[in-house]
């Protein structure tokens, strides 16, 4: 069976990468999604059961995709035994339960996400009311409200409800594929559930969303009862990123685009850019009052602050609450409208 890559085809292995992960048992396989950024990444781990990290979404051709390089393998789907889910977005576990009923796999993820992957549905239905009343109080015209609140998301139709058969502890110890000894690491900032997997004989990180190489992954809002606010928020992000600096690891497959070596660089980068960025807000709110979306506009653009209103919105009010903890802002919230002061 031919399979067509389209949008994923720029993103396959090269020759030396893919001989560099599959003398570690591992098959990259870049998967189509219908966001502005680069394909997501499911891991094949070749093993006595093999196990496959992360499942890509219900989009396009991504089950045929799956199926091809688990024959090009000599597999089919009966042979896959476990499937691990790094965190509870729906590009990276939408296909999980399909997969399931194809192969009878045992799906596996962190303890506290259990609920995230299980209830999906009514945990996004709650979300998505937490953001538009968001929007209401940040000084978004009701128009662009209105677009929100009425556009269709389709995320029931590219993700579902999968079951979690195991779950296992941060920091807890695990066998992968019957073949590498591995560690479950919470990195949150990306969002509150991020995950990696940490393999330390071949010193592989498989690293989900938290450490991307080139388009560096947004603090997803969140609203304050849905998880710890120890788990959100760019200063948690920046402390998961020094915690990843210090392992020896020498090469990171990530949630999305090829896999890389000099992963301390990759932090480096990303930590100044978020620093700068701070400085950028910390700047802005000196002149005095800001909503959300007025931060949001003046940092990012108004150009992309109308095209990608979620995630501009979820980072603008992470660097606010980020100086709020600093003590270098106060949230002065009334019953229509929330804006940031300069303490």
């Amino acid at each position: 069976m031919t399979v067509s890559r389209l949008d994923v085809e720029r993103y396959l292995p090269t020759e030396e990468e893919r001989q560099t992960l599959l003398e570690a048992g591992l098959v990259r396989i870049p998967l189509h999604i219908p966001f502005q950024i680069e394909p997501v990444n499911a891991v094949l781990v070749l093993g006595d059961p093999p196990a496959l990290i992360d499942t890509g979404m219900r989009y396009k051709d991504n089950v045929a995709i799956v199926e091809q390089v688990l024959a090009e393998h000599g597999l089919t789907w009966s042979d896959l035994g476990e499937i691990w889910l790094t965190h509870p977005h729906l590009d990276h576990f939408g296909l999980a339960g399909e997969f399931v009923e194809r192969s009878g796999a045992q799906v596996r993820a962190w303890n506290a996400s259990q609920s995230r992957f299980e209830d999906y549905l009514e945990h996004w239905a709650h979300a998505r009311k937490g953001y538009l009343e968001l929007l209401a109080r940040s000084g978004v015209e009701p128009e662009q409200i209105e677009r929100s609140r009425n556009s269709p998301s389709h995320f029931d139709e590219m993700a579902g409800p999968v079951q979690i058969h195991r779950t296992v502890a941060a920091q807890e110890g695990l066998w992968m594929a019957g073949r590498h000894r591995a560690t479950m690491l919470h990195v949150p900032g990306h969002s509150p559930w991020c995950t990696a997997f940490w393999l330390e004989e071949p010193g592989i990180l498989i690293g989900g969303d938290v450490l991307l190489e080139r388009f560096p992954s947004n603090p997803v809002y969140y609203p304050d009862d849905v998880s710890p606010l120890a788990w959100q928020g760019l200063a948690t992000y920046q402390k998961s990123l020094r915690r990843l600096r210090e392992l020896p690891i020498q090469r990171v497959v990530p949630g999305h685009g090829f896999s890389f070596t000099g992963h301390r660089d990759v932090v480096h980068r990303l930590t100044a850019r978020q620093d700068r960025r701070l400085e950028r807000v910390r700047a802005f709110l000196q002149e005095g009052p800001h909503t959300v979306y007025a931060m949001a506009q003046a940092v990012f653009g108004q150009e992309m602050t109308r095209h990608a209103l979620f995630l501009v919105m979820s980072e603008s009010l992470c660097y606010l609450q980020w100086l709020t903890d600093l003590g270098e802002a106060v949230l002065v919230q009334t019953h229509e409208r929330w804006e940031y002061h300069p303490a």
